[in-house]
């Protein structure tokens, strides 16, 4: 690779010179260049460099990257030609899972091969809804994923790495997908593209079953699968969704077309709890015309609490929607799954809220935000319809039965 360490002699002592010596290396097959770019260098001024334009278009995406390394062709068409013979599962990450260009291409992919499409299941952000494409989640627990893969003859990844376990259990299974073929490409639009040009039209497409409302009782306890619901049948069209809500929001995803209106789907992507509401409060100022609704665990929230603060100070249109369970639920699962037991009561009190349990209501009118209490799935429903007409931040503690 190529090392530069701004201000040594090396590549010179100024950002530029650094730039250009990038520019101009050309040892080895390496694509990866590392800089070392000390405080002070960066406060240097950088005029236009000869011959590197930092706003021109990309250097001529997938295809070219093709011509520029002849050996990963044969690869490329290797993926393109599992896809090609049925029963594949076509895993997608980065811009595939929200360029229009991208879903376009994966439309071609599924209608020509009958290929599933895939995302992980920490992805960081899907557009779905309307007539984007209907995805499959892989499943969070290695068991379930390494089961779920087994159903397909090849795994093709584009723009992600091969889904892995998130923790290390008994059961040693680390990889949930043996032999994935995965095409790397910074272009993932571009790599799609050149997959739906390669493959051989052959099986139907893969019938993904169609979301239903169902049944739920509205008068009665609110609990976890009827807030899912709630939630996918009210969210407004164009709406971002922030999901951190772990264990209370277990079946959202499989509920969340049933209003059948485009949305923004951003979730936890790593197992560090607590990115919900600042998440929120990036999205909301990324795209202040946008309802952002941070469906959200209780236990994460309290890590982010200030960010309240945030959306009130702004005025953003953020809903909250708490997942009041007085516990870190997800803790206990965790605990479960690794075959420790339930503990004794010292041990079950490191994952209670309940003493004392948080107000929620008071906390976020402490931080400027109006707030409400709800207990049942019509109270829920009248909460949410009344987030979405308010202008500015609205918090909604859902106490889940």
């Amino acid at each position: 690779g190529c090392d530069v360490a701004v201000g040594s002699d090396a590549c010179g002592p100024t950002v530029e010179q650094a730039l250009l010596g990038i520019r101009d290396f050309e040892g080895g097959e390496s694509r990866v260049t590392t800089v070392l770019l000390p405080h002070d260098a960066q406060r240097d001024p950088l005029t236009r460099l000869r011959g590197i334009d930092p706003m021109a278009e990309d250097d001529g995406g997938f295809e070219a990257a093709l011509r520029e390394y002849p050996p990963y062709v044969d690869h490329a068409k290797a993926c393109a030609a599992a896809l090609s013979r049925g029963g594949a599962a076509l895993v997608i990450g980065g811009s595939g899972l929200f360029d229009e260009e991208a879903f376009a291409a994966l439309q071609q992919l599924e209608a020509a091969t009958g290929c599933a499409l895939v995302v992980q299941n920490n992805f960081s952000r899907c557009d779905r809804g309307g007539t984007r494409p209907r995805f499959r989640r892989v499943p969070y627990f290695p068991a379930a994923a390494k089961a779920f893969f087994a159903s397909y003859k090849a795994v093709v990844c584009v723009g992600c790495k091969p889904p892995v376990a998130m923790f290390g259990y008994e059961d040693n299974i680390s990889r949930v997908v043996d032999n994935a073929l995965e095409l790397d490409a910074m272009d993932v639009v571009g790599a799609l593209n050149y997959l739906a040009k390669h493959v051989v039209p052959g099986a139907p497409a893969a019938q993904v079953p169609p979301m239903a409302r169902g049944d739920m009782d509205e008068t009665g306890p609110l609990t976890a699968p009827v807030l899912c619901q709630v939630l996918a049948w009210l969210q407004p069209a164009d709406a971002i969704v922030v999901d951190e809500s772990l264990t209370t929001g277990a079946t959202y995803w499989d509920c969340s077309l049933i209003g059948g209106l485009p949305f923004t789907h951003l979730t936890l992507t790593g197992g560090a709890i607590g990115s919900g509401p600042c998440l929120a409060v990036g999205a909301a100022v990324a795209c202040p015309h946008r309802r952002v609704v941070n469906f959200q665990a209780d236990g994460s929230a309290l890590y982010s609490t200030p960010a309240l603060w945030c959306q009130s100070r702004e005025g953003l249109d953020v809903t909250t929607i708490i997942c009041k369970n007085d516990a870190y639920r997800i803790l206990d699962v965790e605990r479960a799954t690794q075959g420790l037991g339930s503990g004794g009561s010292k041990s079950k009190r490191l994952t209670d809220l309940s003493g004392p349990a948080v107000d929620w209501v008071s906390l976020a009118r402490g931080y400027g935000v109006q707030g409400v209490s709800v207990k049942t799935a019509v109270d829920l429903r009248m909460a949410l319809a009344e987030s979405f007409r308010t202008p500015g931040p609205f918090l909604i503690e859902a106490c889940i039965q």
